[in-house]
């Protein structure tokens, strides 16, 4: 199983394969937390990086791949988004350049990302409050309280399917309201990243 590839681990770790999603982690865990410590203290990008891959294994059959599977990018896009978020609601401020060990543009670049990131969650936000009313709180209830579908259909009084059926015809028009977007195709993968992360 160790010369798999990421389509072939995920498949697995998508039918709970846990060795599978053990060797994914020890592919990915190194690299992932060398790019966070560019951006953060070795601690903190310690925990960015577990949560990331805890994240991962939670929501298994969400995670979106690339058509040649590779998850590296789906993985790192979620490492950088979760440093934006890190900046963004967890510290007054972005902090001075020399804790990010970079050159001096790296300030700048931290701040660019992080209006990025802020623009891009406003855009999404006015999105979802543009859904069906039901649709709305289906997809809030599943993706910002991070209940199961048969959570929400309990708390609703609805069928598991009609759940399901909601939640997929979300995704389907916030997908075509990105995409059709000045954002392209890589702005869907922050969303998924910031919504299934």
């Amino acid at each position: 199983m160790q010369h798999h590839s990421d389509a072939m681990l995920l498949q697995a770790i998508r039918q709970g394969d846990a060795a599978a999603f053990k060797l994914l982690y020890d592919r990915y865990w190194q690299r992932l937390y060398v790019k966070a410590c560019q951006r953060v203290d070795k601690s903190e990008a310690k925990d960015i990086v577990q949560e990331v891959m805890t994240t991962l294994w939670r929501r298994r059959n969400d995670v979106f791949t690339f058509e040649d599977g590779e998850i590296g990018r789906y993985l790192f896009t979620a490492v950088k988004y979760r440093v934006i978020s890190h900046y963004a609601y967890g510290a007054a401020e972005i902090p001075n350049t020399d804790v990010f060990e970079l050159p001096a543009v790296a300030g700048a670049a931290a701040a660019s990302d992080l209006l990025e990131a802020k623009e891009f969650s406003e855009f999404i936000e006015s999105e979802i409050r543009q859904l069906p009313p039901r649709m709305q709180e289906i997809f809030r209830l599943s993706r910002e309280e991070e209940l199961s579908i048969a959570d929400i259909a309990r708390r609703l009084n609805l069928s598991e399917q009609t759940i399901k059926n909601q939640l997929t015809e979300a995704l389907r028009r916030l997908r075509a309201s990105i995409r059709s977007s000045d954002n392209g195709d890589w702005a869907f993968v922050v969303f998924l990243v910031l919504y299934f992360c």
